[in-house]
């Protein structure tokens, strides 16, 4: 039905073209005649025709293939299932002779297959005992033998149940030890890598490396449940603990069997972490005194204390100056009472009024260097507390903050502002406390000072007075 229809479209297509050739050409002018552009046509459907003929059979053959192929996989999957249901029934019949010999392994075990999950739960209550031992990496392997036992399925021997006592009993006997070992610890190289050291060991309680100077080491277990595994404590406890491990050391090392005293921490590593924790004086007021106390530490402190302690010395230099002066009464330049006595040579043969107005202005002209930065001294004295109340206001400040966003279940979340408040008092108090000493010492000085100085004039202006009184005689 399509061809006709192609045909017949084909047939009209050339009746127009050929009445459209002659309708604008002369009959002359033609070079093609009607019969020739039928021939033509009639070819072009041929060549269309044999061409939709070729796909066609291209397109049966296509679908035979696909058909053979989609018999064959059906084929493959009828024996896949049938091997799946003989797969499964030898499973079914396997379970059934495994449960039958499972039900005849305990009857013939009696009381041993009890004895068998004792030693299964005792090996599981023991082995993270031993693993977080520092025994386990004195003596290892150890753990993998109980793990190896306790999860084996078939029935352990007489030597594979003596794995448990066995290992219970080294662990008792390394609690009474003290000796020196090599094992790897992490972090503990000189740039931070694992290494192989020689440990002193006291116990299942205490381990420190047996070189130099000894650090503490202690069991850590990861969090994904890994193996665990020898480090050196982030932070070192104190010096003493150290100085009394290193005696420890050099007993273990030279054999001694005299008693030796030592740090043990009976929690296995915890309480040597606490110390380790513990912040020392330095960090207190540096760290958590913040940049308040900061300012006290490297501003208020230093530069009262050098004026107080300078202005003590100058003082006191000046002070023997002055008494030395006051014995031989010369004039002269090198302290405020030889300028007494030099305007006292000058003048002496001025009137008495004065000579004592030259004098109490050579006093006054003095004064200032004597009391210079007495006051520089107790203005500090004053600011040190009041800038340790700005830092206690400051941690106070912090410490509602943390008490406002996260509550007040957690004390350590306050630690911090609480640690600014009360650093900073303390720090204002012991910046106070040694100025205010100081100034005092400098001012009672310069009051003596100040007072021979008078005293010194008085003097001779009362002599000069009695001269005159006997020249009037």
């Amino acid at each position: 039905m399509s061809k006709c229809f192609s045909f017949k479209a084909l047939g009209a297509a050339a009746l127009i073209g050929l009445s459209t050739i002659a309708m604008s050409a002369p009959a002359m002018a033609q070079s093609t005649s009607l019969s020739d552009i039928l021939d033509r046509v009639r070819r072009d459907a041929s060549e269309m025709s044999a061409e939709n003929q070729a796909r066609l059979r291209q397109f049966q053959q296509d679908r035979d293939s696909q058909a053979d192929e989609l018999a064959s996989a059906r084929s493959a999957l009828a024996a896949a299932e049938a091997r799946g249901r003989a797969l499964s029934a030898e499973f079914d019949a396997n379970e059934a002779t495994l449960s039958d010999l499972q039900t005849q392994l305990d009857t013939e075990a009696g009381d041993f297959s009890e004895l068998l999950g004792q030693f299964r739960t005792a090996a599981g209550a023991t082995m993270p005992e031993i693993a977080s031992s520092l025994s386990n990496f004195d003596y290892p392997g150890r753990v993998q033998g109980l793990a190896d036992i306790a999860q084996a399925r078939t029935l352990p021997t007489r030597a594979d149940l003596d794995t448990l006592p066995n290992a219970i009993l080294q662990e008792m006997i390394a609690q009474s030890e003290a000796k020196i070992f090599t094992a790897t610890v992490a972090n503990i190289g000189p740039n931070g890598e694992n290494q192989d050291v020689e440990l002193a060991r006291v116990g299942v309680f205490t381990a420190a490396t047996a070189e130099g100077s000894p650090r503490f080491v202690e069991v850590r277990t990861p969090d994904d449940g890994s193996e665990p595994f020898l480090r050196a404590f982030r932070k070192q406890p104190r010096g003493e603990y150290r100085a009394s491990m290193g005696n420890v050391v050099k007993a273990i090392q030279a054999g001694s069997t005299e008693a030796v005293r030592g740090p043990v921490d009976p929690s296995k590593g915890d309480l040597f972490g606490i110390l380790g924790d513990i912040p020392s004086w330095g960090d207190r007021l540096w760290n958590d005194g913040g940049w308040v106390g900061r300012i006290i530490i490297l501003v208020l402190i230093p530069i009262g204390v050098i004026l107080g302690l300078f202005k003590i010395v100058t003082l006191f230099l000046q002070g023997g100056a002055m008494r030395s002066t006051a014995k031989t009464k010369q004039g002269g330049s090198g302290n405020p009472l030889a300028k007494v006595f030099a305007t006292y040579e000058e003048h002496k043969n001025d009137d008495l009024e004065t000579l004592e107005l030259k004098l109490d202005e050579t006093i006054l002209q003095e004064t200032p260097g004597i009391e210079r930065f007495n006051d520089i001294i107790k203005v500090l004295a004053a600011v040190a507390p009041l800038v340790g109340l700005l830092g206690t206001v400051i941690g106070m400040i912090i410490t509602f903050t943390a008490i406002t966003i996260y509550g007040a279940g957690d004390p350590q979340l306050m630690a911090g502002g609480i640690s600014v408040a009360l650093v900073t008092t303390v720090l204002g108090l012991l910046a106070a406390i040694p100025l205010i000493l100081l100034h005092a010492v400098a001012a009672a000085m310069a009051r003596g000072n100040q007072q021979l100085l008078d005293e010194q004039a008085a003097g001779l202006v009362a002599e000069r007075a009695e001269q005159e009184r006997r020249v009037v005689a």
